[in-house]
């Protein structure tokens, strides 16, 4: 498949406060450094949506390196759409949860 660009849901917003909080609040330049990794992980996305396994109907997820947190996306005809960043130390019914809500 060849690139293309990728949105985001506004709940991920959310998401990614919490998330920089959370690396901010017990590492030095934590948030940043999350950050940083979540960028990358947005980039490989957007080259190769379909490099990262399909993990629960359509979403798929890609694990953002060096941290509890992975992105959870879904593959459209024009678009590639982000729909949460969640920590997968979550229950998998939790998660489930998650994405059934904002699918």
């Amino acid at each position: 498949m060849k690139s293309q660009p990728v949105e985001f849901l506004e709940p991920v917003e959310h998401d990614l406060h919490y998330a920089t909080a959370f690396y901010g609040s017990w590492k030095l330049h934590g948030a940043e450094d999350f950050m940083q990794r979540f960028r990358e992980s947005v980039a490989w996305i957007e080259w190769n949506p379909e490099m990262f396994p399909k993990k629960y109907r359509q979403f798929r997820r890609a694990i953002i390196r060096k941290s509890y947190f992975a992105i959870y996306y879904a593959i459209e005809p024009k678009v590639t759409t982000v729909v949460a960043v969640l920590d997968m130390r979550r229950k998998p019914e939790t998660i489930r949860g998650v994405l059934d809500l904002r699918s």
